[in-house]
């Protein structure tokens, strides 16, 4: 079959390219999961990659919630939710209401949450902008409304002083305007200026706010509801999209509305609501035995270790004096090297030392900002993030002279 599409053949050059070098699409060979580790070509790595921050996913309560689920349940429940719920979903929406403080809807992923809510939410007569740098399934939702007659413009990254340059001139012609962007951005790490984007919705009437948390959600924030919800609980425009998976630890994501009557319109207008499988049991049980952590004082002792760890991380990074795109708040960090033979040769590098990171390219980042991206977990060890810094900086010379 010939593929005659641009994006397409880029694509698989890239991907194939990392394949072929090593970088790319590996499967591990651990017989047993530590959370710390994992085992490539039968050596053992550190793995900084990870996005499941707060370590629950080896948690006993959640892996005891699956094996009651399972057991009570079954394996799944096949059936769309416009007819049927599994029956732990009334439980679990209404603990996720307590954590989150909005109207709760449980989604199959984060990503068909997106494809759910965006369609029904916006419509012909609205307007969308979008930062370049939000998630890609968030673009892939807009494209869906994009189809419909929705004009779509993409911004720079956190530019606000376009942003509303935007909204001003288009509020004559528009009914509504949405602003789609991350929390917490999953590449750089960088955080939205939320407390800016509620000043904006304050001024402009016509403004919606549109946030994917999905990065932000359980390790900041009270009761882990992330860094948005956090900084601006949830209010009239504005929707928060987040994820069960990463840091929560179990499985689906969640859409949280200001209204009832949001909440009522994508569940039973949104394609994915009604045409994709639900979260099967297993992982329902293991979202409710994460939720009853997150509702628990213990998720600050879990938020804080994390913390330390992040600021650790910096520090050491300020120590060495190693570049950072930005100095993270978050646990994703990022260390732009330019062209992406250089970010090949570091990574490689770290593999060799016994570090596995994330070998950052187009299209996940613009051409001339490859780079290695990695996160910290509470897997990881004060010793092992020393290590890993140390690692880079002894690496990060040899790996700028690859030029090609």
């Amino acid at each position: 079959m010939a593929i005659k599409s641009s994006w397409v053949s880029a694509f698989d050059e890239i991907i194939t390219a990392g394949v072929n070098h090593g970088l790319a699409q590996h499967t591990t060979e651990d017989e047993f999961y530590n959370g710390r580790t994992i085992c490539l070509n039968g050596r053992h790595m550190v793995n900084f990659a990870l996005c499941s921050y707060l370590g629950l996913e080896l948690d006993k309560r959640l892996r005891q919630g699956t094996i009651d689920a399972v057991m009570r349940y079954g394996t799944q429940f096949a059936v769309s939710r416009t007819y049927l719920s599994a029956t732990p979903y009334k439980e679990l929406e209404a603990l996720l209401e307590e954590l989150f403080g909005g109207y709760a809807l449980v989604t199959p992923t984060t990503t068909l949450g997106h494809m759910a809510a965006l369609p029904v939410l916006i419509q012909k007569g609205d307007v969308i902008l979008i930062d370049q740098m939000v998630h890609n399934s968030v673009q892939t939702a807009a494209k869906l409304v994009q189809v419909e007659g929705v004009p779509v413009e993409v911004l720079p990254h956190g530019n606000l002083e376009l942003l509303e340059e935007r909204i001003n001139a288009l509020s004559p012609e528009y009914n509504h305007i949405w602003y789609l962007t991350d929390g917490v951005y999953s590449m750089f790490g960088d955080l939205a200026p939320v407390g800016a984007l509620g000043a904006l919705l304050q001024r402009h009437e016509q403004l919606h706010l549109y946030f994917d948390d999905a990065h932000g959600m359980s390790w900041t924030g009270k009761h882990g509801r992330g860094y948005v919800l956090d900084k601006m609980p949830i209010q009239e425009r504005m929707v928060v999209a987040t994820s069960l998976c990463k840091a929560f630890s179990a499985g689906g994501g969640v859409l949280i509305f200001p209204s009832a009557q949001m909440h009522r319109l994508v569940k039973n207008c949104g394609g994915p609501m009604i045409f994709s499988g639900p979260i099967q049991p297993p992982m329902l049980g293991a979202a409710l035995a994460s939720t009853r952590i997150h509702l628990s004082p213990e998720i600050e002792r879990l938020q804080k270790e994390l913390k330390d760890r992040i600021s650790l991380c910096n520090l050491l990074f300020k120590e060495y004096e190693l570049p950072l795109a930005t100095p993270s708040k978050s646990p994703i960090f990022y260390i732009k090297l330019g062209h992406p033979h250089v970010a090949a040769h570091m990574v490689k590098r770290l593999q060799d030392e016994g570090f596995y990171t994330n070998h950052a390219v187009y299209p996940a980042v613009s051409r001339r900002k490859s780079g290695i991206r990695f996160t910290l977990t509470r897997h990881h060890s004060a010793e092992d993030i020393h290590s890993f810094v140390k690692a880079i900086a002894r690496n990060l010379p040899q790996a700028l002279e690859k030029k090609s």
